[in-house]
């Protein structure tokens, strides 16, 4: 009895820990959710506290980020810490309360797990927020530019290269590329995000960003700008005779230089810093020993490169992570690796303290002085980044160090932030969301239908699993696409397979003459393995993609593991909770359901030649069109193409202009997208897989005509260039011109002038030493030490050769013509040279003046662009308003070629941004993907293996699954022959000529998904039917077949309702996505009656008789 007893305490107190358990996990999700969260991490070690710095900070706080910390706890903290409360004690008191009413204590843990996990996720719903992509809810399209240092840093590394040497345009476009890869990583690490990022035009990047608060948006702007490069260098300080030789060069330089170099070498920087950090309230340094200047943009400390470690975030660093410092505020934890503990050890060994004095280590973050704690003594793995941060700036740059540093810096400022619509027409998204809950209906509905009471089990269940997925994807910040929503609907409708497997192994039991009570247990028990392994083989597949895919795809994994969990928890452990309550109460004593098909005896492997002969000949017909399709297979996710936006000049609705792009172009066949931008109906973007931009303007010009918006420019000041007022342009803008060939007149940079940025080399710290390319860890360590007084310090500025190349430069136009054009289209009261869609950008301007000039007959006339407007760059692709155009003619062969020039703008349709779009996929990405695949195949085939006990049946799962997926492919590609050939035919059958997109590749996932599922219920059949057999045999095959058929047609049933009405109904936006799972669900279930299986039967018997004919070899020697 007292065995017992304790044997019942036992079971309930594991009962209650898997109830804590599981609380614990869905209260986690609500305290993210709702902003509540613990403090963070202790400091991980002794010498980390060494490294803390009391005055540290990092760049920009986040907003409201320090408001956060400032101390005390929030009326939102304490609601928010209630709710996890509620969250965790509510349910268990309900739970308890149920199991003792309905007198199953037993099961009251699941009670409150049950109502405790459905609580959470609805609060964190109705707390959080529900993302949409910007298919759906539009959202901000920000083009940036590539940093022209950068591009210059990486061509000086080819300038010793033997060979021959990439272009400009060559560095350009590798930079963009590894771009691309790198801030898909950053912004969207997980792909849930929905932040389309792709190359636009030469050297800059478009990055489309979902609609999102402000502060979002900011810390994403902030993250596309932020390199991320993080340094660790000593602050140069008067308290050391070492540094005040090198403190005496540094003060000579002129503020636009920031370089310190001895004999070629560099040794010293100027920096940037936060004054807030370094600073008394009066503006006085803390700490007056530090080296300080008034910089060409702000004020500056210097740091010393010389100490010939270099430790840096990208060589060095292990990892970064949110912790607090020793007052208990938020810091930034970090700890190097084996190569970086060696060199952070000897650079503050090497500064340990002197004469009492302590030296300081600077802790940069793009070149910007975060914080300078003190050197104690020798540090080596670990340190803290501290001061007066926020919890968001903190997270902030510790999700910048995770990420590592980008290849290249983008300028800071977009040169084009536009607000857009949804990228999918109002008819679409509506289309698309009635075809979604039509599809979900039509599920529920059949399963009341054909399981009656068993299938409104079954419908609670569903929206249970509906509601923890979209739980959850809030919780993760993810945003939802129309094809994601679908995958969501169809993912759910999935689920139902676990449902059925389970009821119709109820049917089983109950048509043995088995107890309804024990129907259930043994239901649910002998279904449990076949599901779990089906679901299992899934994982697998959705996590390899979340790991390896493209992470334009990452975010369909996410939501693919999170359907398989919810599915397994819902189905299982939900349904089995109402079912125990129902037959408890006493108000199920039978379960009635139709049936489909009864006992069936159809020897299907008898087909298997025929089955082989069809197989074979439509995946030799579907490789054959994929091969003749070639690259038109591919949609412009993975091709490319071109952007045009253009300018109406009064109102239209949407659908007037997409209709009148379809009817009087051919982009409608060529991947056509049209966006609005902004809310006046004036302004559309026409994005398309023609890349030839010129072509598409022209399109867009000849059908819609004096509807768009011309320029309007006025040509003022048309006057004489005197040599002096051409000496003194020269010299504001530090640009060197001569005597050219036909063409534009060259620009050199010679000394930065006040606009030049704080981190960008000039050209005088170039051309101050004899050898610019000496890297800083090649200085001459004694003699930068010690200050090397005796050293030649090449740092004069460049003043005088400045002067004397403009006063060639000026001798060069003598005689020349100067106009000012003034582009207005009366939109708005910008400042004066600020760019906007009314102006021009370099490239377009300058193609306009030399058709102007070869038409007035002075083709090879030199000329000058420069837009009024500070910091101007030379062909930059901003656009600006106002512009100086100056041409070596005298004034009177000027005038023709302005008014030339005059007419020709005035008669040019507005297309503020224009330019070719590279595809959504780089080429590593496609080379991710073919990996992340093998490693799905591998992966099921090891799991199968292990489950099954023998390898052929992962080896027979896999074959048929290639078979599906070439199959689908095949037949997606075929469809162009189909419209052509048979243009009535495809339209009554509502297909097109569809390509292969992203969303199409989803497809493709889920279909290797759900062709597994069906094809491990057969198995497991099989496996169940064979026992301790020694042979599979063609008989064991049939009878599994047989057996599984009815829930085979069953599952795939729903399925297919499910994607038959999103394909229906669904319109544009998820047709061609549900036309690849329509054709992949029909082929799949196809195989894993006709092609798993007689593949198992046939690696099976060539086994055997391998084995067969090795012992007769035996038994014969």
């Amino acid at each position: 009895m007292e065995s017992r007893v304790l044997h019942s305490f036992a079971r309930r107190l594991r009962g209650w820990r898997i109830a804590l358990v599981a609380l614990a996990t869905t209260a986690a999700l609500a305290v993210s959710t709702v902003g509540w969260a613990q403090s963070g991490d202790e400091a991980p070690a002794a010498d980390a506290a060494q490294a803390q710095s009391a005055a540290g900070g990092a760049a920009a706080a986040a907003p409201g980020g320090a408001a956060a910390d400032a101390g005390g706890i929030s009326s939102e903290s304490v609601v928010n810490l209630l709710l996890v409360l509620a969250v965790f004690i509510v349910p268990m008191i309900i739970g308890n309360w149920l199991g003792k009413r309905l007198r199953m204590p037993d099961h009251g843990w699941k009670f409150a797990v049950v109502i405790g996990t459905l609580a959470a996720a609805a609060i964190v719903i109705s707390r959080g927020e529900l993302k949409l992509g910007p298919d759906l809810s539009g959202g901000i399209t920000l083009i940036y530019e590539l940093d022209e240092t950068a591009v210059d840093d990486k061509l000086a590394e080819y300038v010793d290269m033997e060979g021959p040497k990439p272009t400009r345009e060559q560095v350009e476009q590798n930079l963009v590329e590894a771009l691309v890869t790198s801030l898909s990583r950053r912004v969207d690490p997980s792909g849930t995000k929905e932040v389309s990022i792709r190359s636009y035009g030469q050297g800059q990047i478009e990055i489309i960003i979902p609609k999102a608060s402000e502060e979002e948006l900011e810390n994403i702007q902030r993250s596309i700008y932020t390199a991320g490069a993080l340094e660790f260098r000593i602050v140069a300080s008067r308290s050391f005779s070492r540094h005040r030789n090198i403190i005496a060069l540094a003060e000579e330089l002129p503020p636009g230089n920031n370089i310190v170099r001895i004999d070629g070498s560099e040794v010293a920087r100027w920096v940037s810093y936060r004054p807030e950090e370094f600073e008394r309230s009066d503006g006085t340094l803390e700490d007056e020993t530090l080296v300080r200047r008034e910089g060409a943009r702000g004020k500056q400390l210097l740091i010393l490169t010389n100490d010939g470690q270099d430790v840096t975030g990208d060589k060095h660093l292990k990892s970064a992570y949110v912790g607090n410092d020793d007052l208990g505020n938020p810091a930034v934890h970090f700890s190097m690796n084996g190569p970086g503990s060696i060199a952070f050890g000897e650079l503050t060994g090497a500064h340990a303290v002197e004469s009492g004095q302590k030296y300081r280590l600077g802790i940069l973050l793009d070149k910007t002085l975060l914080s300078a704690p003190n050197i104690n003594e020798r540090i080596t793995g670990q340190g803290i980044i501290s001061g007066s941060m926020g919890k968001d700036e903190v997270q902030f740059i510790v999700d910048i160090l995770q990420a590592g540093s980008l290849p290249a810096a983008l300028n800071k400022d977009p040169i084009s932030s536009e607000q857009i619509s949804p990228t999918l027409g109002k008819l679409t998204i509506e289309q698309g969301k009635l075809a979604i809950g039509v599809s979900l209906a039509a599920v529920l509905i059949f399963m009341v239908f054909y399981y009656h009471f068993a299938g409104v089990v079954a419908c609670i269940a569903l929206l249970a699993n509906l509601l923890l997925i979209v739980g959850c994807m809030v919780l993760i910040k993810g945003a939802f696409t129309l094809p994601g929503l679908a995958g969501l609907v169809l993912t759910v409708g999935m689920s139902v397979d676990a449902n059925v497997l389970i009821f119709e192994r109820i049917r089983e039991e109950l048509d043995r003459g088995a107890a309804f009570r024990m129907a259930i247990r043994n239901g649910f028990g002998r279904a449990m393995s076949t599901i779990i392994d089906a679901n299992v083989t899934t994982l697998i597949t959705a996590v390899v993609i979340y790991k390896i895919a493209p992470d334009n795809v990452k975010g369909f994994g996410v939501t693919l593991i999170l359907g398989i969990l919810m599915s397994l928890y819902s189905a299982i452990f939900i349904s089995r909770l109402i079912f125990d309550v129902a037959e408890k109460a006493g108000r199920m004593k039978k379960m009635t359901m139709l049936r489909i098909i009864g006992s069936t005896q159809y020897d299907f492997l008898g087909a298997k030649g025929i089955a082989s002969v069809v197989s074979l000949v439509m995946i030799a017909v579907g490789i054959a069109g994929l091969v003749t399709r070639g690259s038109d297979i591919l949609n412009i996710d993975f091709t490319g193409g071109s952007s045009v936006t253009m300018v109406l000049d009064e109102p239209i609705e949407y659908a007037e202009v997409k209709s009148t792009i379809e009817e009087g172009t051919d982009l409608d066949e060529q991947n056509l997208t049209l966006v609005e931008v902004g809310e006046t109906n004036t302004r559309y973007t026409v994005t398309s897989r023609n890349q030839d931009v010129g072509a598409v303007e022209s399109l867009l010009g000849n059908t819609f005509g004096d509807k768009l918006k011309n320029y309007r420019v006025e040509v003022k000041t048309l006057a004489p260039v005197e040599v002096d007022d051409q000496a003194s342009t020269a010299r504001r803008h530090g640009w060197l011109a001569a005597i050219l060939p036909p063409g534009p007149l060259a620009m050199t940079t010679i000394l930065q002038d006040d606009g030049a940025s704080n981190d960008e080399e000039s050209a005088a710290e170039e051309t101050a030493t004899p050898d610019e390319g000496a890297d800083s860890d090649t200085a001459d360590d004694d003699a930068s030490d010690e200050g090397a007084g005796e050293s030649a310090a090449t740092s004069e500025p460049a003043e005088e050769a400045d002067s004397a190349a403009a006063d060639d430069n000026g001798s060069a136009f003598a005689g020349g013509t100067r106009a000012t054009l003034e582009f207005d289209l009366g939109t708005g009261d910008e400042a004066e040279g600020e760019s906007d869609d009314s102006g021009v950008n370099y490239d377009t301007l300058e193609s306009l003046l030399k058709d102007a000039l070869a038409a007035t007959g002075h083709p090879g006339a030199a000329y000058r662009l420069e837009a009024n407007a500070p910091n101007f760059v030379e062909g930059t692709s901003r656009r600006y308003k106002s512009w100086n155009v100056t041409v070596a003619l005298d004034e009177a062969e000027a005038a023709p070629a302005f008014d030339s020039l005059q007419q020709r703008i005035n008669s040019q349709p507005i297309f503020p941004l224009a330019s070719k779009i590279g595809s959504r996929v780089a080429g590593q990405l496609g080379r991710d993907a073919i990996a992340a695949i093998v490693l799905c195949l591998i992966g099921i085939i090891g799991y199968i293996w292990f489950r099954f006990n023998g390898v052929i049946y992962g080896l027979a799962a896999v074959v048929a699954l290639v078979h599906d997926v070439v199959i689908t492919l095949g037949i997606v590609a075929l469809t162009a022959y189909l419209v052509d050939g048979a243009g009535p035919l495809a339209k009554a059958l509502m297909i097109d000529k569809f390509q292969i997109s992203l969303p199409m590749v989803a497809a493709v996932l889920t279909l290797i998904g759900y062709s597994l599922n069906d094809t491990i219920v057969v198995f497991d059949r099989i496996r169940e039917v064979k026992g301790k057999s020694p042979r599979l045999t063609k008989d064991i095959i049939n009878t599994s077949v047989n057996q599984t058929l009815s829930r085979t047609l069953l599952t795939s049933g729903t399925t297919l309702l499910t994607i038959l009405v999103l394909y229906i109904l669904g319109g544009d936006g998820i047709h061609g996505f549900a036309f690849a799972l329509l054709i992949g669900v029909i082929v799949g279930t196809y195989s894993s009656i006709f092609v798993a299986s007689p593949a198992l039967l046939w690696m099976s018997d060539m086994i055997e008789n391998a084995e067969e004919r090795k012992k007769a070899a035996a038994k014969a020697t």
